[in-house]
């Protein structure tokens, strides 16, 4: 009982460091990849930020009249609105470039786990979730674009790659596995076979010379009684 009560709590442990490798995979990926590869919506949230600064001390001028007070804020409203699309129009490629990049460093992760699995199984475990969270992550990207062909592209790319590594993983490594293990399942069997067709062997050895000496000696009983 004890021992069972350790196998389990070391496999509850093993498969929360998978997941906890798995997530850090994914932050690391996000992380870098928004580092080196920033929106460009962020230079235009900083234009941005400066016009509703502007608009709330306009707002805030109540001793001039109306009219002048309505065109400032006509003028800065229509500033922001110019900016807001130039920054969407911005971010569609980039939301696009981000999903490919991201899709394919997990393709790369997920094939990273693929090596040494059976040895090293919980890294293998922990790559292989961060890579699938990868996957999802670059497809939220993807499906976040406006772009319908490459948002199907992306997807249709992930969902083949998926596939594929998890074949190569789950079907082609399992069978991999069986056919290792069944001569060294099947070895003690074929010795217990051959020990039993040598006993076999010696008995039908033993039998051939028992009846042969049996006949010999009855020959010799027939002579005598003749």
């Amino acid at each position: 009982m004890a021992t069972a009560a350790m196998d389990r709590q070391h496999y509850a442990l093993q498969t929360i460091f998978s997941l906890f490798l798995g997530l850090m995979v994914v932050a690391l990926v996000g992380v870098g990849v928004n580092t080196f590869y920033p929106s460009p919506a962020v230079s235009y949230d900083k234009e941005l930020q400066v016009l509703y600064q502007q608009q709330s001390v306009i707002g805030a001028k109540s001793a001039q009249p109306c009219s002048t007070v309505d065109a400032e804020q006509a003028a800065l409203q229509t500033k922001i609105n110019d900016l807001q699309n130039k920054s969407q129009v911005a971010q569609e490629p980039w939301m696009v470039n981000t999903s490919i990049i991201l899709v394919l460093f997990a393709t790369l992760v997920m094939g990273i786990s693929l090596v040494r699995s059976d040895q090293l199984r919980v890294l293998s475990n922990g790559l292989l979730l961060g890579g699938l969270f990868t996957m999802v992550y670059g497809s939220g990207w993807s499906i976040a674009s406006n772009s319908s062909l490459a948002r199907f592209l992306v997807i249709l790319f992930a969902l083949a790659v998926t596939i594929a590594l998890g074949y190569v993983k789950f079907v082609r490594g399992a069978r991999s596995t069986a056919m290792v293990t069944a001569p060294a399942n099947g070895g003690p069997a074929l010795a217990e076979l051959g020990d039993l067709a040598g006993r076999v062997s010696a008995l039908e050895s033993r039998m051939a010379a028992a009846a042969s000496a049996f006949s010999t000696t009855r020959d010799g009983s027939d002579k005598e009684s003749r």
